[in-house]
């Protein structure tokens, strides 16, 4: 069984962890310092949350470009922490994935779950321009 929400609930856990603390670690440094992330993962989940960090750090910075360029006076270090990693996961799994209204439907419900109240909206907005 493949739990595609859960992973990517997963993503979003590291990945906010990895932009709060600064951290430049290589996709395999986040997966093996987080190795207690990974618990009760199968290996079609474990894989598919290796696969979004990787391209996520192989083109943070595109990623990033993206994102700023569709901020209408907003600065990408400005959006909260959450926000921002949604941003980032979503765009970096459309790399692979081509279901893109699955993806943003899905980050739109995970922001709605750990973001601020309105940023579903703006995710939403970003991701639907992006993608």
């Amino acid at each position: 069984m493949f739990r595609i929400k859960y992973s990517r609930e997963v993503v979003l856990k590291l990945l906010y962890q990895v932009d709060l603390l600064g951290l430049e670690e290589t996709p395999e440094e986040i997966i093996q310092n987080n190795s207690n992330f990974f618990r009760g993962l199968n290996e079609l989940e474990i894989d598919f949350v290796k696969r979004i960090i990787g391209k996520m750090i192989e083109k943070r910075e595109y990623i990033d470009n993206l994102i700023s360029k569709n901020l209408i006076g907003w600065k990408l270090q400005r959006l909260n922490p959450v926000d921002r990693t949604l941003l980032r996961m979503g765009i970096a799994e459309s790399y692979f994935n081509t279901e893109k209204a699955i993806i943003i439907d899905d980050i739109v419900r995970i922001a709605k779950k750990y973001g601020e109240e309105e940023s579903f909206k703006i995710i939403n907005a970003i991701l639907d321009k992006v993608l």
